[in-house]
């Protein structure tokens, strides 16, 4: 009975205590309740409200209305300004441009023997510390020692400061026809160097020299440019010996390239875009072109390349002093056969490799002084002797490109004077360099020869067209000097 008693008292006390905590959440629940309907009703007033109608006033639905109306119209009269525009600093979006406008103030120097870039900065209104700092920007781009008499240099300032002009902008210093060093002054980046080139105009141009008494006079006189009578010279020595295929009375025509600049001045020369060469009745065109795999080269009429294995005379400039055969020898005294071509030239004039290759041999060689000789294709071999120096880099077992330059004139081993001996072994026999014909460097063929066909029939319609303009000149000319051969009295 007792343990009844204290059993039932037990649960009774804790079925009393779940009891009031139950009544404790919730209280709190309605207190949550209460503290919480209010702020939510006031998000639901807010939201409901119309934005510009004013809020806790009863507002009839024609006074709302007329409110919209009026809102409306005030919006479509109304101008609306318009966002600020950002304009652009053309220095900021172009630091290298240094021809900024009007405001801008640009002083040119020629550079005088003695000259220094320091000095120069210095006498221009920089003070010390900006000319180093100058000097050490420039650096990455030009050496300052490099400054050389004669070159110009323009000094760009603009407003500020105490005094117009004393804000350095820049410069630019001309190193050549087409090329500039410039340093601009950027307010965000610093100073800034680079190397520039200058963009020149191509133009065609054409000249016609007869030969009456050498092929260079003959260019001399027509006002050829001597680069293209050079450019001229390399492309026919394949097939044409200058020493005795010309004769007086041939002709040669060419079309060249001029390159102008922002002053309609003519700075440099570029490529030989056509030539032709008349000798003893015969005439021998040749074209530039450029084949799809990016090879540049000359053409004759049928599209064959005019570079063969080997060049005629490896040598520009020379005459041939002595020929291939038999001849008293000029040391020794007797006859013996000469198995080459001599060609007399002054010390120090640049030997050319007659065709690519690899150099076998590089070095003295008896009675030959200073002696190289070329493996080429086909089983050729060249072989060059007396000269006074090799050139850079050539050595036994060195890859050399027709055209290159391997040497220089002298009169190392047995020689009575400088010239250059010049020998052709094919199959490891002597040849006639003078007379051997080596098989051309390519044949264009199939859509190649398609599109060599085109281009060859647009620089003949463009040769034609300029002699036309240069003809038609003449006459103008003559037409208008004439009217004033008929007013001049008789003297």
């Amino acid at each position: 009975m007792n343990y009844y008693y204290r059993s039932h008292f037990t649960t009774h006390i804790i079925g009393a205590k779940q009891s009031i905590r139950r009544r404790r959440w919730m209280l709190v629940l309605a207190v949550f309740l209460v503290l919480m309907l209010p702020t939510g009703f006031l998000l639901l007033y807010e939201r409901s409200t119309p934005v510009g109608e004013p809020r806790g006033i009863d507002v009839s639905a024609s006074v709302t209305e007329a409110f919209h109306e009026e809102k409306d119209a005030v919006k479509e009269n109304a101008s609306v300004p318009e966002p600020p525009r950002f304009t652009e600093n053309p220095a900021a979006r172009d630091p290298w441009e240094l021809r900024l406008g009007s405001h801008l103030e640009e002083k040119t120097h020629i550079v005088s023997s003695g000259d220094t870039l320091v000095n120069i900065l210095l006498d221009a209104g920089l003070s010390g510390r900006e000319a180093y700092r100058v000097i050490d920007a420039l650096q990455a781009v030009f050496e300052p020692r490099k400054l050389r008499q004669g070159q110009e240099l323009t000094l760009t300032f603009g407003g500020g400061g105490e005094g117009p002009g004393s804000v350095f902008h820049g410069f630019r210093l001309k190193l050549g026809p087409d090329r500039e060093v410039q340093l601009v002054n950027c307010p965000n980046l610093g100073l800034m160097a680079r190397n520039f080139n200058l963009e020149l105009e191509t133009r065609p141009a054409t000249a016609t020299a007869e030969i009456r008494s050498s092929l260079y006079q003959a260019a001399v006189d027509a006002d050829m440019p001597i680069e293209v009578l050079m450019q001229v010279i390399r492309a026919y020595s394949f097939d044409i010996d200058f020493q005795r295929d010309i004769r007086p009375g041939d002709a040669i025509e060419v079309m060249y390239e001029e390159k102008y600049d922002e002053n309609d001045q003519v700075i440099k020369t570029g490529s030989v875009l056509h030539a032709s060469l008349h000798t003893r009745g015969n005439g021998l065109p040749i074209y530039r072109y450029e084949a799809s795999d990016g090879e540049v080269d000359f053409y004759d009429a049928d599209g064959k390349s005019v570079r063969k294995t080997l060049m005629v005379t490896p040598i520009d400039g020379a005459r041939i002093s002595s020929g291939y055969g038999m001849r008293r020898h000029p040391i020794r005294g007797y006859n013996r056969m000469h198995r080459g071509l001599d060609f007399a030239a002054p010390t120090g004039t640049p030997i050319m490799a007659a065709g690519s290759g690899v150099v076998e041999y590089a070095g003295r060689k008896g009675s030959y002084g200073h002696y190289i000789r070329i493996r080429h294709a086909n089983e050729y071999h060249t072989v060059y002797a007396h000269m006074s120096r090799y050139a850079g880099g050539v050595r036994r077992g060195a890859r050399v490109e027709q055209g290159d330059i391997i040497g220089y004139v002298g009169a190392t081993g047995e020689a009575t004077g400088p010239h250059l001996h010049y020998e052709v072994l094919h199959r490891g026999k002597h040849v006639n360099p003078a007379t051997v014909r080596t098989p051309p460097g390519r044949t264009l063929e199939g859509e190649e020869h398609e599109r060599f066909k085109v281009v060859k029939a647009g620089l003949q319609e463009l040769y034609a067209s300029l002699e036309d303009w240069t003809t038609l000149a003449g006459v103008s000319k003559t037409a208008q000097e004439a009217p004033e051969d008929e007013d001049r009295e008789p003297g």
